[in-house]
This record gives structure tokens, sequence and C-alpha cells, in this order.
């Protein structure tokens, strides 16, 4: 357990229609809410089983904090409120916030079910060397961003939910002091075609139960 440690990860309650909205063509709006539920689920329990760190759920000011203490989870996180006016604001805060108590703070969304234990630890082991880790997505953008140092400009002016997400904030780094390094690329969940990685990845063949309405 790393007492000095803080994982933080960004959700909101899953509300058909509302969450992982492009992935409504192939499953539907019920069908990707209750992919979205179990990608929340996979990632809080994680998160809590690797017993790396204090966790924190942070969702999104819209959604009912009943739905998320009533989980079975509960006990095991704090819930904290996410603020700012974009994405970009909102990570800000967060880990901003939880540097003040803590010395790091890793935070992940719900997107990556391949994140694994020994990717949360190597990201904290990493920042005993550099300011920020990140883990990259296929994509275009990232899984995972950890800190002991951050700086407001690291996330503005950044293109979020495009493919330059990751290539603009190592431009906004390179413009400041702060040293990075970037872990392995991994694959999330955001479009019909991430689907196929998901069904191609043996581990999650009996965790997840989707039905797709079309063949992408």
């Amino acid at each position: 357990m790393h007492s000095d440690t803080i994982i933080i990860i960004f959700a909101r309650e899953p509300v058909a229609g509302q969450v992982k909205t492009r992935l409504i063509p192939a499953l539907g709006a019920e069908g990707s809410c209750h992919l979205y539920q179990q990608l929340l689920d996979h990632t809080l329990n994680t998160s809590i089983q690797s017993a790396l760190a204090d966790i924190q759920l942070c969702i999104t000011p819209e959604s009912n904090t009943a739905y998320f203490t009533q989980l079975p989870q509960a006990k095991h996180f704090q819930l904290s409120m996410q603020t700012g006016d974009d994405l970009g604001k909102r990570m800000f805060n967060a880990m901003a916030s939880a540097l003040n108590n803590y010395k790091k703070v890793i935070l992940i969304g719900t997107d990556c079910p391949f994140l694994s234990t020994d990717d949360l630890q190597q990201a904290i082991t990493v920042l005993d060397n550099v300011d920020m880790v990140f883990s990259p997505a296929y994509d275009g953008g990232y899984v995972l961003v950890g800190a002991k140092k951050i700086k407001t400009e690291v996330f503005s002016a950044i293109d979020w939910g495009t493919d330059q997400v990751m290539q603009q904030s190592r431009n906004c780094l390179k413009n400041t002091d702060l040293s990075w390094y970037e872990l392995a690329k991994q694959h999330d969940i955001d479009v019909p075609e991430d689907l196929q990685t998901l069904e191609q990845c043996f581990k999650f063949e009996k965790a997840f139960h989707y039905s797709v309405n079309y063949t992408t």
C-alpha cells in the first residue's frame, strides 16, 4: 500500500443515452449503458483489489450520488465531484486537489478495462523519477495520467476526444519544465470497432456481456 498515493477514477452515473453514446449504433442505448456499468464495476474492482493506494471516485456534477453510495464497493472509495468547464480543467482540478494531501496521484477513467494492477504499480513507481506519467491510447488519447507535480498548461488548449490529445499534451509538456514518462499503449473502448478488441481478449470473454446490433 502506497500511503502517499491516491488513484482517482473519473466516472458518471450510468444512464441510458448518456454514457458510451458512440457505441449506441452498435449496442443500443440500453446495451451501451449496460456495458458502461460493467466497465465501471471492473475498473473499481481492479483498483480496489490491487490494494496499491487510496481510491477516489470523482463523478460528474449531473450524476446522482446515491447511485454510487449504494454500490457494493462504496466503503472502499472516497466520493468527490468533478469541477471545471471542460475535461482538462476537471482533470487538473481533481489532481491538484489530491496533491494537497498526497505526494502522487494517478487518474484513470472507466474506458480501459485492460489496465492491470501491474500497470498501476508501474505508474506509481515511475513517479519516483519524473513529474508526470501517461499511458497513451491507440486512438491518440491516453487512458492514464499520473503526477507528483502538475501545471495547468498541460491540460489547456487540448482537443479532447480527438486523436491529437496525446501529441498535443506532449507539445504542452515540452513548453514546461516538467519531466514525463510514457507507459505502453493501451486500447480503450469508445467506438464500435473497439468492441472487437474486447471480444478478442480471453480474460474478458466471460466478464463482459453485450449484444452487437450490427457488424462493424
